[in-house]
């Protein structure tokens, strides 16, 4: 990315930085659902899955829902851009003297920092409930991992909104391709515990492998196969959807 293009995508992720402060409703969303689940799975099944797994469910759960908490972004990423496109103000970027890519590059990076906000406030509901990292690097790792990881999504997001471009629609196709994602991972429960079909799923889709990943930085345990297999996800995901995402909004 060239100097003038990074300039224009910050210039961009300033500006949807400045429309969540008016309407701080677009943060509200992911946080409330973050913490729903978390207060959710806690205390009406948590002392069940915590008796059949043998496990301190508030340390288990707490970083998949951090994960959640991301992904759920990634909706907002598609919902704003399509609407973005729909209503004419990206052809109003279009025909100014500004990189194309930074668009959409902007609408990730305001996101992501929307979703920092948003970790941080599950992660004191967390501490309140019990929850406590092992150490200060882990807690760092975790909050990178995580962040990581919806910034990639944040890019499916945008594919989904540059090649939809109806917000309603977007919004309606999050539905069936988030929630799979989310309800079939080891974000909440244990994957031992599934069918196999769903289990090999579950294990090897991306958000359960980083909710494993923040769930042995946070608690201090060896990482190093979670961690390559993490960063080979977020990388994978931001590479190839960030490619999709760009040739979707240069189509008239």
């Amino acid at each position: 990315m060239t100097t003038t293009a990074l300039i224009d995508t910050l210039s961009i992720a300033r500006r949807d930085l400045i429309r969540t402060a008016r309407m701080p409703e677009q943060l509200t969303f992911s946080v409330i659902m973050g913490i729903f689940f978390l207060l959710l799975f806690y205390y009406v099944f948590g002392g069940v899955i915590a008796a059949g797994a043998g496990v301190d469910y508030i340390q288990f759960l707490l970083p998949g829902v951090l994960v959640i908490t991301v992904v759920n972004g990634a909706q907002q990423t598609g919902t704003g851009l399509a609407l973005d496109l729909s209503t004419g103000v990206v052809d109003r970027f279009r025909s100014l003297p500004m990189s194309r890519i930074a668009v959409i590059a902007g609408r990730t990076l305001a996101d992501t920092s929307r979703n920092v906000a948003g970790v941080v406030l599950v992660l004191i509901v967390g501490y309140l409930m019990g929850f406590r990292f092992a150490s200060v690097p882990g807690a760092i790792g975790t909050m990178a991992l995580v962040v990581g990881l919806g910034y990639a999504f944040s890019w499916v997001g945008a594919w989904v909104g540059a090649r939809v471009r109806n917000a309603e629609t977007v919004g309606m196709l999050s539905m069936f391709w988030l929630f799979p994602l989310m309800l079939a991972s080891s974000a909440f429960v244990p994957t031992a515990g599934m069918h196999d079909i769903v289990r090999l799923f579950a294990e090897l889709q991306p958000i359960s492998v980083v909710s494993d990943a923040a769930r042995a930085l946070a608690s201090g345990e060896p990482t190093v196969d979670l961690l390559v297999a993490s960063t080979a996800w977020i990388v994978g995901l931001t590479v190839v959807f960030g490619w999709l995402a760009e040739r979707a909004y240069r189509r008239p």
